[in-house]
C-alpha cells in the first residue's frame, strides 16, 4: 500500500479557522426590524441575501458609522439655519432698585425729574426691577461665506456616507467569507462521512484477506492502513470541531444565541460562482467610479474647496441687518419722555439698521486662508494616492482570481482522472482481478483530490468576491439576485 494521507483536510481546516477568526461578528438583536418569534429548537434556512441582511443589521460597527452620518447631517442643518437670523438672543435682568426723591423738596413733574439737580436715590423706597433685551442679527450679504459653508457641510455628509458604505462593504465581504466557510465545512463533513463508510468496508476486506492468507497483501499493508485510519480519525475530529466553531460564529453574527435559532444555508453545496471575468481595465475603471473610498476622498476635496471659498470671503466686510429691542421697568422710577434723556431702569426702545462686520486681524485671516489652501491640496494628493492604491489593489485581486481559476480547472481535470482510476479499480476488484492495495490507493487519492477541489472552489469564490468588492461592485446585489 502506498502514499496513504489526507493532508488537504488539514489545510482546509486551517483555512476555515483563519476565516472565522477574521470575520467581524456582531451582537444579537432583530433582523431587519422583524421580531423572530420562533421556538428555541427551530432550524431556519436562509439564503445568502437574508444572511447578509440579518448580520449587517446586527453590526454595532455599522450602527456606529451610521451615527457619524447623522452627525454630519445635523451639522449641515445647523449651517443651513445660519442663513436666517443666526444671532437671536434674549437677555433678562431682575433685582431690587431704590426709588428717587428730591433732597430740596422740589416739585418737578415725574417726566422732568432729570431737571432736578438735588434728585437722589431714596434708600427707603425699594421695588423690583425687570429688564428684557432682544437682539437679532440677519446677514444680508457675506460674499458667499454662508453659501460655501453650507456646501462644505453637505460635502461632509457625503464623506460620512461613503465612509459608512465602505465599511458596510467590508463587513459584507467578511460575512460572505463566513458563508463560504460554512459551505466548505459542510462539504468536508460530507466527505468524511462518506470516507468513513468506505474505510470501514476496506478494513473488513483487509482483515478478511489476512485471515484467508491471501498473498495480495502483507502485514505492512495492514499497518499502513491502520496508521492512515488513525490520521483520518484525527482530521475527522478537527472537521467536527470546526463545524461547531462555525455554528457559534454564525449564531453570533446573526444574533441567535439567546433565541436558540439554528441558521443553516439554504443551498448546502459549495459550487464555483458562475460569473465570467471581464478585463482588468474594466474592473479598474469601475473601481475609480464606484469605490466608496474614491467618492469619500472626492467629497473631502469638495469640502476643502468650499471651505477655502468661505474662508476667502472672511476678508471682506459682511453686511448685516440688526435689530435690538429693550424694555425695562421699575415702578418706583418714573419714565423720562425726553428723547435725549435715558432712564435705564424704566425705558423702552427699538433700534433697527444696517451694519458692517469686518475682522481687522488680516494676518490671522491670511493664515487661515493658507491653511485652507493646504487642506485642499492635501485632499487632492490623497485622491491621487487612493486611485493609485486602488489600481494596484484591483490588479492584485484580479491576479489572485486568475490563479485560483487555473488551479480549480487543473484540480477538476485531476479529479476526473482520479474518479476514472477509482472506478476502474473497483470494477477490477468486483470481477476478481483487482488489487486491494491499488484500490485503497485510488480511493485515498480520490478523497485527497475531492478535499482539494472543495477548498479550491472556496478559494476561487472568495477571491472573486474580493475582486468584485475591490472593483466597487456591491456583493449583496451581485450574489443575491
Amino acid at each position: 500500500m502506498r502514499h496513504v494521507f489526507l493532508f488537504p483536510f488539514s489545510s482546509a481546516i486551517l483555512y476555515l479557522s483563519v476565516i472565522c477568526l477574521s470575520v467581524v461578528v456582531l451582537p444579537q438583536g432583530k433582523a431587519n426590524g422583524q421580531d423572530l418569534n420562533v421556538a428555541a429548537s427551530d432550524t431556519v434556512s436562509v439564503s445568502l441575501s437574508e444572511f447578509l441582511s440579518i448580520a449587517a443589521e446586527h453590526s454595532n460597527e455599522l450602527r456606529a458609522r451610521k451615527q457619524s452620518v447623522e452627525l454630519a447631517r445635523n451639522r449641515n442643518q445647523e449651517a443651513r439655519n445660519s442663513r436666517i437670523v443666526p444671532n437671536f438672543t434674549l437677555t433678562t435682568a431682575h433685582g431690587l432698585i431704590p426709588g428717587v426723591r428730591s433732597r430740596d423738596g422740589a416739585d418737578f413733574p415725574s417726566s422732568q425729574l432729570y431737571l432736578d439737580p438735588s434728585l437722589r436715590n431714596d434708600w427707603e423706597d425699594w421695588a423690583f426691577f425687570n429688564q428684557f433685551e432682544i437682539t437679532a442679527l440677519q446677514p444680508v450679504y457675506t460674499w458667499g461665506a454662508i453659501r460655501n459653508a453650507i456646501k462644505a457641510s453637505q460635502a461632509g455628509i457625503n464623506v460620512s456616507l461613503f465612509e459608512y458604505q465602505a465599511q458596510e462593504q467590508e463587513v459584507k465581504l467578511q460575512l460572505f467569507q463566513l458563508w463560504q466557510g460554512k459551505l466548505l465545512a459542510m462539504e468536508l463533513e460530507r466527505l468524511t462521512v462518506e470516507a468513513e463508510r468506505t474505510i470501514e468496508l476496506a478494513e473488513r476486506e483487509l482483515i478478511k484477506l489476512l485471515d484467508e492468507g491471501s498473498d495480495e497483501i502483507d502485514d505492512a499493508d495492514f499497518y499502513q492502513f491502520e496508521i492512515f485510519k488513525f490520521e483520518f480519525q484525527a482530521q475527522q475530529e478537527e472537521v467536527r470541531r470546526n463545524i461547531a466553531f462555525l455554528e457559534r460564529a454564525w449564531a453570533i453574527a446573526l444574533g441567535s444565541r439567546e433565541t436558540g435559532i439554528v441558521y443553516v444555508p439554504e443551498d448546502r453545496f459549495l459550487d464555483p460562482i458562475d460569473k465570467e471575468l471581464d478585463t482588468l481595465d474594466s474592473y479598474v475603471m469601475q473601481a475609480m467610479q464606484a469605490r466608496p473610498e474614491v467618492l469619500q476622498i472626492e467629497s473631502v476635496r469638495d469640502a476643502a474647496g468650499f471651505g477655502l471659498e468661505a474662508q476667502r470671503a472672511q476678508r471682506f466686510p459682511a453686511l448685516f441687518l440688526g435689530a435690538t429691542y429693550r424694555y425695562a421697568y421699575a415702578p418706583n422710577r418714573p419714565r423720562q419722555r425726553n428723547p435725549f434723556i435715558s432712564n435705564p431702569a424704566n425705558t423702552e426702545s427699538l433700534t433697527v439698521g444696517l451694519g458692517l462686520r469686518q475682522n481687522l486681524n488680516f494676518f490671522q485671516l491670511q493664515n487661515r486662508t493658507e491653511r485652507s489652501q493646504l487642506q485642499f491640496r492635501q485632499a487632492s494628493y490623497a485622491l491621487d494616492a487612493v486611485r493609485d492604491g486602488i489600481e494596484l489593489d484591483v490588479s492584485d485581486k484580479y491576479k489572485d482570481v486568475r490563479v485560483a481559476s487555473k488551479r480549480l480547472s487543473t484540480i477538476e481535470g485531476a479529479l476526473d482522472v482520479s474518479r476514472n482510476w477509482l472506478r476502474q479499480e473497483q470494477l477490477d476488484y468486483d470481477i476478481g482481478f483487482g488489487d486491494i492495495p491499488n484500490l485503497i490507493d485510488a480511493f485515498t487519492k480520490n478523497l485527497e483530490l475531492e478535499a482539494q477541489q472543495k477548498q479550491y472552489i472556496h478559494d476561487f469564490n472568495v477571491r472573486l468576491a474580493r475582486l468584485l468588492n475591490a472593483g466597487g461592485f456591491r456583493l449583496d446585489q451581485i450574489f443575491t439576485n
